[in-house]
């Protein structure tokens, strides 16, 4: 009997199943799955030492020269990195067992792209020499020119040099599709310098804030565009993103560069010599300076006072504004798509829900207005027989609550506006007859407080906070009429980016009213009715009034502000007229300013007894 074992004691192979032979799709959950391993072996030794494809040469970095690189980016603004040798393919495993019980979970789908992916992917190439040169002339002009501390004329020069950076970019971008869109663009530019313009004439650093954050939002405008109340505010905000998403644009741009420099001649080799130039005259003369007095002195003249803290910061701004200066480049180059944010909404409500919560909100403010007219036309005494407070109490109470009353009208409007049903003639003569009822109640509460914020003013003397929350209240009494104008055709595209330039307007407003000038103006002529020591508070603005106070007061008042303007004098970049008028005014009077201790002292003690 023959054995069916090997001479060497193995068992024979098993023969071949044939060919046509079904292939089960996953094996068995007690199969052993290492079989399939060696099936794969010979394919990775195919390949030996000494065969010709082991002693071929491996494939050349592919990165592009600076020519071809600068035909596919236009402007130079990128450098597009050639697709590297083709990695090999992974080897495949075979069929993981699951579970039985694993079977009943559906597996979860995949998140849908989110705005980025599909709205701003920005542009299809890297960041090249161009793109690191604007933003280093951005961040250096930031570094040395941007006085953070305080408004001067340095905010506009540096507005100035990343406009025309990004100017010189946006020649390569998309254009705006109409004439009338791009006048627009140009609009939102020169309102941003505007804003940044403040700080060359005025000082209020309080007022300088909101025009600084107001010249970012129209910047950002200026390069990305929208017209919706929601496109305008992803608009408005794609300044800020677009300098983090900028980061990874300059990084790719800099890998391919630093692949290609040797193919590229001079150019480059010139434009990285300047920039470690500027950083060793930087990191060298922060150190000199630090070392002698002398040459601290000599540099002082031209550029800020040197040290490592400096250097510190002058590392600092020039990082945040070449970020800054990269960003709108980046949103110049590939905008986001913002026209998924322009389209009506899908959302519809009917004529119950647009009547009911509306027709209540009608009515009462109808009864508050009814209340409130009282009060317009009476005075002092009238107010306090008839609401049983006082002037003053009366001036104060409520003017807060009637400020959110007036923003959350303002929401309600935009939602009703977006989602109320318009398509037959009565959708449409019921919404304006509920809408219009509600804006013109509107103003009226808009009027009750502004008139509260005067007798409130009146009463106890005029402030910073009090102007400017007074003015902003006037600011949504002008939107309210936008609103009634827009509310005709139940459609303005045209009223989201009015509401925004009109705030910026309003700033430019209060800049050009000079508010500090105009609070100590108030103030002066009854100055023994209010907190005199509030006015030692107010800024080189108001220095035109305050030196008109008598002794000792005028000596109290400018106490503050004559140590501040000594002990920060301004260079070149943080000249301002504001400040540069108070020193003449000073100056003209330093002789009959008496010490600050003693005139504080007799000014409290005079002031107490006028009381």
């Amino acid at each position: 009997m023959m054995s069916h074992t090997s001479p060497e004691g193995t068992p024979p192979p098993e023969p071949s199943p044939p060919a046509s032979a079904e292939v089960p799709a996953a094996a068995p959950a007690s199969a052993d799955p290492a079989p399939a391993a060696p099936a794969e072996a010979p394919a990775a030794e195919s390949v030996t030492a000494g065969s010709p494809a082991a002693d071929a040469p491996a494939a050349p970095d592919a990165v592009g020269d600076p020519a071809a690189a600068a035909a596919k980016a236009p402007g130079g603004f990128a450098a597009p990195v050639a697709p590297a040798t083709e990695p090999p393919a992974p080897a495949k495993l075979p069929a993981q067992p699951y579970p039985a019980e694993a079977a009943r979970f559906a597996p979860l789908p995949p998140p849908p792209p989110g705005f980025l992916a599909t709205r701003w992917q920005g542009p299809d190439y890297a960041g090249g020499p161009a793109a690191w040169t604007a933003a280093l002339i951005g961040g250096l002009a930031t570094a040395i020119a941007l006085p953070l501390s305080r408004p001067a004329v340095g905010w506009l020069l540096v507005g100035l040099v990343m406009a025309g950076a990004i100017w010189h970019a946006a020649r390569f971008g998309p254009k705006p599709d109409t004439r009338s869109e791009r006048l627009i663009r140009i609009g939102w530019a020169v309102l941003a310098l505007a804003l940044l313009a403040v700080g060359t004439f005025r000082d209020a650093g309080w007022l300088y804030v909101f025009c600084v954050l107001g010249a970012v939002a129209c910047g950002s405008l200026a390069v990305a565009g929208g017209h919706s109340v929601r496109a305008v505010i992803v608009g408005a905000l794609a300044l800020p993103l677009a300098a983090f998403r900028a980061i990874p644009w300059l990084g790719r741009g800099a890998s391919a560069w630093q692949k290609s420099r040797e193919k590229g001649g001079t150019a480059g080799r010139i434009v990285l010599s300047l920039v470690v130039t500027v950083i060793l005259l930087i990191v060298f003369g922060a150190l000199l300076a630090s070392a002698d007095a002398a040459f601290a002195t000599l540099l002082g003249d031209i550029l800020p006072e040197i040290n490592m803290r400096t250097f510190m910061r002058l590392l600092i701004y020039t990082v945040i504004g070449g970020l800054i200066t990269a960003g709108a480049i980046f949103t110049v180059l590939a905008p986001p798509d913002l026209s998924g944010l322009e389209r009506p909404s899908s959302r519809r409500i009917g004529r119950i829900e647009v009547a009911l919560p509306l027709g209540g909100l009608v009515l009462l403010f109808a009864a508050f207005v009814a209340v409130q007219l009282r009060f317009f036309f009476g005075d002092k005494a009238y107010i306090q027989k008839t609401s049983g407070l006082t002037y003053s109490e009366y001036a104060v109470q409520g003017f807060g609550q009637l400020l959110v009353v007036t923003l959350l009208t303002l929401v309600v409007i935009g939602l009703v506006s977006r989602w109320a049903v318009k398509e037959t003639v009565q959708d449409r003569v019921l919404l304006r007859s509920l809408l219009g009822a509600l804006v013109l109640l509107s103003m009226v509460i808009v009027g009750s407080a502004v008139w509260r914020m005067w007798l409130y003013q009146n009463t106890y003397g005029w402030t910073r906070e009090r102007l400017f929350f007074g003015s902003v209240e006037l600011y949504l009494g002008g939107v309210f009429v936008l609103i009634a104008l827009a509310g005709w055709k139940l459609r303005a595209g045209w009223f989201p980016r009015a509401a925004v330039a009109g705030f910026a307007g309003l700033l430019l407003f209060l800049g050009a009213a000079n508010p500090e000038h105009f609070i100590a103006e108030q103030n002066v002529e009854r100055f023994q009715k209010i907190d005199f020591w509030y006015l030692r508070a107010l800024g080189p603005d108001a220095a035109p009034e305050l030196v008109k106070l008598p002794e000792p007061y005028r000596s109290c008042a400018l106490s503050w502000m004559v140590r501040d303007l000594r002990d920060n004098p301004d260079q070149w970049y943080a000249w301002n007229l504001s400040r540069d008028h108070a020193r003449d005014l000073i100056a003209e009077i330093k002789s009959e300013l008496r010490p600050a201790q003693g005139s504080c002292i007799a000014a409290e003690r005079e002031n107490a007894n006028r009381r």
